[in-house]
């Protein structure tokens, strides 16, 4: 379709053509002709016009077969046609509401009255489309806004969330693009053409020169928690003169750009407490590694047991699809999990021979020890109690507490069988290393009363696969 406008006269009789033009053209209207229905569908095709006036009675294709052809096209549908007959017959006129059309006038026509229902269904016309357009655009305004809502609830980064912001803009939106500038210096530009868009833009710009035409852009400031964070600048598609007018779409474009920046600020605050918190498991860490260090210092035979214990129990909580936070927090407890061994006299640490049980009763107080020690560290995960229940057994049977089966902490019954592992594989001051098949027995004679089943399968898996890390890195 090319320009619009004007109107259309469809009439075989070209007395009749001639006389209902110079009515029109005196009243100023721009007038053209087609003298039948085919002429006038290619008409329709080359200009679509504002109004049509349509002769019934045609040779080869009359006003009814003509009217619903244009009723028929996506381009032409709205067009207002008024039909113009010298019919009287009162089915005629029902047909011709029925195909479409508006409005009927009776030949011999008034000019006055011609002249005043063309002006009326011109100025209905003009009506009905811009309401269509305000409620076009307002539906468009309405639909970005809903799905902007949506990149801002679902993404995790800034990065993501401008990515779904563009899409939300030029694939939903229909706008041709849009740029986004940020106060900590981020710039992105949304959709093909928005590169094509000049390096700098003032921000009370109210359009840009792209492709050698005006094109109209809105600026649309984004106000986070902590004041002005930068603008998001939409760009009007070509020949949209009216885009951006009608303040209430405007307003749900603000709104989105007010979404879009209380999400920057989410995600900016969530950044810095992601970054906070792998600070301060950082600085946990290495009080963690400083604390063993000082124990290995004074008994190194269990400094080595706790770091290879630790790889053990890691390895199985993986395999068993602990999260990352969970593994964490068995990492930090394995790596401190017999530092209450600090309050047994070094002498029976690291006396060789068997030890008697007076001396095995001293070395059972190390899991209280270790928890009274650590229970006042605000740790992220149960470490204090992981450390106090690591030789806690299923059926009851072990100590300090007697716990059984589920009472006893995920962590600390990994720790359990890891310590066992490592304990029976490994030398000791007392005895030499009773190696991994002892180990490996002990195990499976005690899964399900003392160790846990799944705990003990997926070790022993790990050890059959030979991936149960047991040496020194």
């Amino acid at each position: 379709m090319n320009e619009t406008g004007g109107i259309l006269i469809v009439d075989d009789n070209p007395a009749n053509l001639r006389l209902m033009s110079s009515v029109l053209r005196e009243a100023g209207y721009a007038v053209r002709v087609a003298p039948g229905g085919p002429q006038a569908l290619e008409s329709v095709r080359s200009r679509l016009p504002d109004l049509i006036l349509l002769d019934i009675r045609m040779p080869d294709m009359d006003g009814f077969e003509v009217c619903e052809r244009l009723k028929a096209e996506r381009e032409s549908r709205d067009v207002p046609v008024i039909f113009l007959s010298a019919l009287q017959d009162s089915a005629d006129k029902l047909r011709g509401f029925a195909v479409g059309a508006v409005d009927y006038i009776t030949k011999p026509f008034v000019s006055e009255e011609v002249l005043v229902r063309v002006q009326t269904h011109l100025a209905l016309h003009t009506l009905q489309r811009a309401l269509e357009d305000r409620v076009e655009e307002r539906t468009r305004a309405l639909r970005t806004l809903s799905a902007g809502n949506q990149a801002v609830v679902h993404a995790d980064t800034v990065e993501e969330m401008l990515e779904r912001m563009e899409r939300a803009i030029t694939d939903v939106g229909g706008y041709a693009g849009a740029v986004v500038e940020l106060d900590d210096g981020t710039v992105r530009r949304m959709g093909s053409e928005a590169s094509c868009w000049p390096e700098s833009i003032r921000p009370d710009a109210v359009c840009v020169q792209l492709d050698g035409c005006a094109r109209r852009i809105l600026n649309l400031p984004l106000v986070g928690h902590g004041g002005p964070m930068g603008c998001l600048m939409v760009l009007a598609e070509p020949g949209a003169q009216g885009t951006f007018s009608d303040p209430g779409n405007v307003a749900l474009l603000g709104e989105m750009a007010g979404d879009l920046a209380y999400g920057i600020d989410t995600l900016r605050a969530r950044a810095q407490n992601i970054a906070a918190r792998r600070a301060l498991e950082q600085s946990l860490e290495k009080t963690i590694e400083a604390i063993a260090a000082t124990l290995e210092v004074r008994d190194p035979y269990t400094a080595g047991h706790q770091k290879r214990t630790t790889r053990i129990a890691v390895a199985i909580g993986r395999e068993m699809g602990l999260d990352e936070d969970r593994l964490k927090g068995l990492y930090v407890a394995g790596t401190i999990h017999d530092i209450g061994k600090i309050a047994v006299p070094v002498e029976i640490l690291s006396r060789p021979g068997t030890l008697s049980e007076a001396e095995f009763a001293i070395i059972r107080i190390h899991p209280v020890a270790g928890y009274d020690i650590i229970k006042g560290i605000e740790f992220p995960w149960p470490v204090a109690n992981i450390v106090r229940q690591h030789h806690e057994r299923l059926d009851g049977s072990g100590y300090p507490d007697g716990l059984k089966g589920d009472a006893i902490l995920l962590e600390s019954r990994i720790l359990s069988v890891a310590d066992v592992v490592e304990a029976i594989s490994s030398h000791r001051p007392y005895r030499a290393a009773l190696g991994l098949e002892v180990a490996i027995d002990e195990l499976r004679r005690y899964r399900g009363i003392r160790f846990d089943p799944q705990v003990v399968d997926t070790c022993l898996k790990l050890i059959d696969e030979d991936r149960l890390p047991l040496q020194d890195a």
